[in-house]
């Protein structure tokens, strides 16, 4: 990636439309500099680290559930939605914080947002899952199962739930949530090259390319059509696409959709072969292909997988 001058990045203003935004935030989530800090992340703490939009939480409920603890989607399943953590999320969305908050719950579950900048507004937020300071006990769990008034029906999923919760020391916690800080600026940083580089590219045949491929993801895409659209021979039109993305324009496109399928095997209950269709592949065998190609797991084993408790 081109690297632009930190006093040049930090003037940009902050790319406008939701479109635009999540795009953004997708470059940011499958750059290198993200993909790699993830790794170690977890591997260092054995917690999970995403990067989700502020603008597309979609309810309360969905900003609690973010860090994917099984406990705690119990707990709101049983209609205690946590308010420390929804107050706190909703915070970050309606930009009244620029700081790292880290949000305890009634049931002992911490959970850290550390907000990525750009143009002085929050852009993402970094999100890990939920943990606790103190290692579970069997008073406590009996506290909070007193609080609950549970049934029974639920009281063995609840306990497992309650005693899997990963452990991590404040002093340490604090020290972890420090670095990732330090990461956001970094990603904050990495947002103002890509916005650079997004502006030398909208005068650019293959970001009108990209436009088009935005507008009919859902349908049946021909090379023909977009080479039309752009005003190229299919030939040119093929040589620079993959000069400028590293990829053809039908690995691309395959790409988007898989990318589209994934959040909605997240977000929705849809059927794997509904989502296959809907996200405009032409048949659920092909579909499973590209996203095993992509992703390394079939639908079924990722939408299993993110929903895991860590």
């Amino acid at each position: 990636m081109k690297k632009f001058p930190k006093k040049q990045i930090s003037n940009l203003p902050v790319f406008q439309g939701e479109k635009t935004s999540d795009y953004l935030i997708e470059r940011l989530r499958s750059s290198e500099l993200f993909q790699s800090y993830r790794e170690i992340f977890l591997n260092s703490t054995g917690l999970p680290l995403d990067l989700k939009s502020v603008r597309n939480q979609q309810s309360e409920d969905d900003s609690v559930n973010a860090g994917g603890s099984r406990l705690c989607q119990i707990l709101n399943s049983l209609g205690r939605l946590c308010k420390p953590c929804a107050e706190a999320h909703n915070s970050i969305r309606s930009n009244e914080t620029k700081g790292v908050r880290s949000i305890r719950c009634f049931a002992g579950l911490c959970e850290t947002v550390v907000p990525v900048i750009h143009g002085q507004q929050v852009l993402a937020q970094l999100m890990t899952g939920h943990i606790s300071h103190e290692k579970p006990s069997r008073d406590g769990f009996l506290k909070l199962k007193e609080i609950l008034g549970t049934d029974k029906n639920k009281e063995v999923e609840l306990e497992r739930s309650y005693f899997e919760i990963a452990v991590i020391r404040l002093e340490q916690y604090q020290a972890m949530t420090t670095l990732l800080a330090a990461f956001a600026l970094q990603l904050g940083d990495l947002a103002g090259q890509i916005v650079l580089e997004l502006r030398h590219e909208k005068s650019d045949c293959i970001a009108s390319a990209k436009d088009y491929i935005e507008e009919m993801i859902y349908e049946p895409i021909y090379l023909d059509e977009v080479a039309s659209e752009v005003h190229m021979s299919r030939y040119y039109l093929c040589r620079r696409f993959k000069q400028a993305t590293g990829r053809t324009l039908t690995e691309y496109v395959t790409d988007r959709r898989v990318k589209i399928a994934e959040s909605m095997l997240e977000k929705t209950s849809m059927r794997v072969a509904d989502i296959a269709f809907e996200v405009g592949f032409q048949s659920l065998s092909q579909f499973n292909r590209c996203f095993h190609r992509i992703n390394g797991f079939t639908p079924t084993q990722y939408r299993r997988s993110v929903r895991i408790i860590v």
